[in-house]
């Protein structure tokens, strides 16, 4: 499967069906003893089906590391551990072990067959008598194929010694990926971690914490200025009129959310918050932090969708649109765990990339390039302009979604429209490895809907 999936050089059938035979590897020879790894082996499964369902670059490598990912999660779990226990240092100590155990793989494949030498004794007479026959084959085969065209027909082998030398290359890959997961999954388990050795001051992470608040409380007091129009002459001697300052600094604002977060889970881990006051004082500065940040990813998705109202849509900008929303949810979990939610259990990153392949199985079911397609022509029946060479260049995903919608737009943009959906290939006949539902469907639409 692995050959198959690699030679085509594309995402497919084959490709789903080496990982949905990883997962059953796992079940079957993998001795995974617990309910929660097994769970973790059938939504690896799952994620892998969707290979061949979208075709979208923007599902399938997040769909492809999720699924090489819940793998590695299911072995690395098979005789301990939890989701609902796992710490930040520990995923990284178990990605790492992981890494390691999967580059391994040759070896625990080698040492059954080094073992099991003993055990060839009964064929080696077999093998010293082909030997001896062989040469005197060749010369009886050589003499008839001679004397017989029809019998030297049966050597005469079609083959491309370069596609061999790949395969059995691929063959090996394949190989060597499975037999890492069934180490992974035989390998000692891993002790939980504890806390770090080294703890910083809790004075040295409330200042940081309570500078990080009003850094975010003058951003607050900016926006208020800006939506009251007291900021007004500020923006007139900047340059910048408002529609500008309003639909700009979108993504910048998202990369403060995201390094808040890490701070916020780094100082939460590290700093020493043995005394009840200070734990206190941290979880109020924390939460605040927090609630002025989720305040700023309300801002950041305003001006995004500003910014949509008057260019339209495309994957990034939705993309970071679901991105700010799922942001938003893993704060929230942040400061249920601040306040000690669940505290004997360290369960907040398991929840993070529980929330995280939600989002993406929702997108996978929502078919994202059809929504960009949808939202572009929503935006081109009151702008009366759409970016046709943009939505041409999405996938086959998009293609079906963008034919049904001419019936919406100006008759002026219909002709841009059908350009760019019937650009692709009317006629799928693909090789079955890399056979793709999305595919097939844009072909049907093409045929059904181009001239």
């Amino acid at each position: 499967m692995a050959d198959q999936s690699l030679r085509t050089g594309t995402f497919g059938l084959a490709a789903s069906l080496a990982l949905v035979v990883g997962a059953v590897i796992a079940l079957t020879a993998g001795r995974l003893r617990r309910i929660e790894s097994r769970i973790l082996v059938a939504a690896a499964a799952f994620f892998a089906s969707w290979l061949t369902f979208r075709a979208s670059p923007w599902l399938l490598w997040p769909d492809l590391i999720a699924s090489i990912g819940l793998l590695g999660l299911a072995a690395t779990f098979a005789v301990r551990g939890s989701v609902s226990d796992l710490g930040v240092a520990e995923l990284v100590e178990r990605s790492f072990h992981a890494a390691v155990q999967v580059a391994a793989g040759l070896g625990f494949v080698a040492r059954p067959a080094i073992a099991s030498r003993g055990r060839l004794g009964a064929v080696a007479p077999l093998l010293r008598g082909a030997l001896m026959a062989l040469p005197v084959a060749a010369v009886l085969a050589s003499l008839l194929a001679s004397a017989d065209p029809v019998f030297a027909s049966f050597f005469k082998l079609d083959i491309d010694l370069g596609t061999l030398t790949l395969d059995v290359f691929f063959i090996a890959a394949g190989s060597w990926c499975a037999a890492g997961l069934l180490r992974l999954a035989a390998s000692e388990p891993l002790q939980e971690l504890g806390g770090p050795r080294w703890k910083l001051g809790a004075t040295e992470a409330l200042v940081v914490l309570a500078v990080l608040d009003a850094v975010f409380a003058a951003f607050a007091v900016a926006q208020v200025l800006a939506a009251t129009g007291a900021a007004a002459e500020t923006l007139r001697n900047a340059g910048v009129t408002y529609a500008d300052y309003a639909r700009s600094g979108f993504f910048q604002l998202l990369w403060v959310s995201g390094i808040t977060l890490a701070l916020l889970v780094l100082f939460g881990r590290v700093s020493n918050l043995a005394e009840p006051n200070t734990r206190r004082a941290f979880t109020v500065l924390a939460c605040c932090a927090i609630a002025l940040t989720l305040m700023i990813d309300v801002v950041a998705f305003r001006r995004l969708s500003l910014y949509e109202e008057a260019y339209g849509f495309t994957m990034l900008r939705l993309y970071s649109h679901v991105f700010a929303v799922w942001l938003g949810a893993v704060f929230v979990l942040l400061a249920a765990d601040f306040l000690g939610v669940w505290r004997n259990r360290r369960w907040f990153i398991g929840a993070t990339l529980a929330t995280a392949l939600t989002v993406l199985l929702g997108l996978n079911v929502a078919n994202p390039e059809a929504v960009v397609v949808a939202l572009n022509t929503s935006h081109a029946q009151s702008s009366n302009r759409i970016d046709s060479q943009y939505l041409a260049e999405l996938s086959s995903d998009a293609t079906p979604a963008l034919l049904a919608s001419r019936a919406q737009i100006a008759p002026v943009l219909r002709e841009q429209v059908t350009d760019a959906a019937c650009a692709g290939a009317k006629d799928y006949a693909p090789a079955w490895g890399a056979f793709n539902v999305a595919d097939d469907q844009a072909a049907a639409a093409r045929r059904a809907g181009c001239r």
